[in-house]
């Protein structure tokens, strides 16, 4: 296909037709990338890194995210395209938008983790926990400048009494139980997509995490015949030779396509 219209006539199409559609969000939707451009942002880890409190970046990371309404207009937007259909959601972003947006919290799995948990620094078993309310908001009113961040301890392992953090794969010792049973979910309701017409939405992905998600869904491209997929990236987007026209590439950053869809 050609033109960008006839793609999203076709991309459409596919999602219409489809018994189950299973998505991947990949690191485009982590979009950090626009946090450096925000003098606020700047000014906030220079005194997080004066403090030494560099772990609590990825709460505030979420904060200035926030900010950026076109994200959440993204998710938003892919929660309505997914409605009324048999779906699962496997992302490999971590800056817990994904949770936020009204998506049916049982078709949602993170394997490299989730900005609600957090975990024993020191990975003691059994450890992973909701992140606790009062941290986040002490982080907001510490980017608010309401108050200084050394004044920030953070919770404690209820275990060994090591300081907890963020449960997500960049963890000295990551803990896996955060996501497991939903892992587990998922991989079942893939068995049932054998012979059904499966469209798989791919959002965003590159390199990094080809084996969660592109090298996978690739494969259960070639197991499944009566299966389509969308492919949107900027600059990967391409499919193997073999998956042949079942492939549908669009050559755009995926959040600014799905904020605008």
């Amino acid at each position: 296909m050609g033109k960008e219209e006839d793609k999203i006539t076709a991309m459409k199409k596919m999602l219409e037709e489809a018994d189950m559609v299973l998505v991947g969000i990949g690191e485009d939707f982590e979009e950090a990338s626009c946090l450096s451009s925000q003098a606020a942002y700047r000014e906030a880890c220079g005194k997080i890194a004066d403090a030494n409190a560099q772990w609590v970046m990825p709460y505030v990371n979420h904060i200035f995210l926030k900010q950026d309404k076109k994200l959440l207009r993204a998710y938003h937007n892919l929660a309505g395209m997914l409605k009324d259909k048999n779906y699962y959601v496997i992302s490999v972003s971590t800056n817990g938008f994904l949770s936020d947006a009204p998506l049916k919290e049982d078709r949602i799995v993170e394997p490299c983790g989730s900005y609600h948990k957090m975990q024993c620094r020191n990975g003691c078993p059994h450890s992973v926990e909701p992140i606790h309310t009062m941290l986040l908001e002490e982080v907001e009113q510490c980017c608010k400048g309401e108050k200084e961040w050394k004044e920030i301890s953070g919770p404690v392992c209820g275990f060994c009494n090591a300081p907890m953090e963020y449960n997500s794969l960049y963890a000295e010792h990551y803990l896996e139980e955060g996501y497991r049973e939903r892992w587990d979910a998922y991989t079942g309701w893939l068995q049932k997509t054998v012979n059904k017409k499966l469209c798989i939405l791919e959002l965003g992905a590159g390199m990094m995490f080809a084996g969660v998600l592109r090298f996978r869904f690739e494969k259960i491209m070639e197991l499944n015949r009566k299966a389509g997929m969308v492919r949107i990236h900027q600059n990967l987007y391409q499919f193997p030779e073999e998956i042949g026209n079942r492939g549908l590439g669009i050559s755009q950053n995926a959040v600014d396509f799905m904020a605008g869809f």
